[in-house]
This record gives C-alpha cells, sequence and structure tokens, in this order.
C-alpha cells in the first residue's frame, strides 16, 4: 500500500469517526500513531494493537 493510499484511508476513517462523533484528531497518541503508519514504519495492524493495548491498560488501571 502507498503512502497516498493510507493517508486516503485514514481521512476516510477520520470522516466516518466525526459523523458518529468521535474524532481522535489531535490527541497526541493518535497522531504520532497515524503519522508512523502513514509513513509506512508501523503496519495498521501493529498500530491497531498499540491503541487497543493502550485503552486496555488505561481500563484496567481504572478498575484498580
Amino acid at each position: 500500500m502507498s503512502e497516498k493510499q493510507r493517508r486516503e484511508g485514514f481521512r476516510k476513517a477520520e470522516a466516518s469517526l466525526r459523523l458518529e462523533g468521535m474524532d481522535p484528531s489531535g490527541v497526541p497518541r493518535y497522531e504520532c500513531l497515524k503519522t508512523r503508519i502513514i509513513s509506512g514504519e508501523t503496519s495498521y495492524e501493529q498500530g491497531r494493537k498499540e491503541i487497543l493495548d493502550y485503552y486496555l491498560r488505561i481500563n484496567h488501571k481504572g478498575e484498580e
């Protein structure tokens, strides 16, 4: 997948999230991960795993 295709994928995904009232734009962790995925440094699958792990860790800490 080219960088152009990855950028377009994020554009569409972010538009969909905005329609749902869940815009992650501007959140530092999201923006950093987005940059790494678009550049090809990180795969989409790895980025998705990192975000899931992060939120699971946050939710787990809140339960303690």
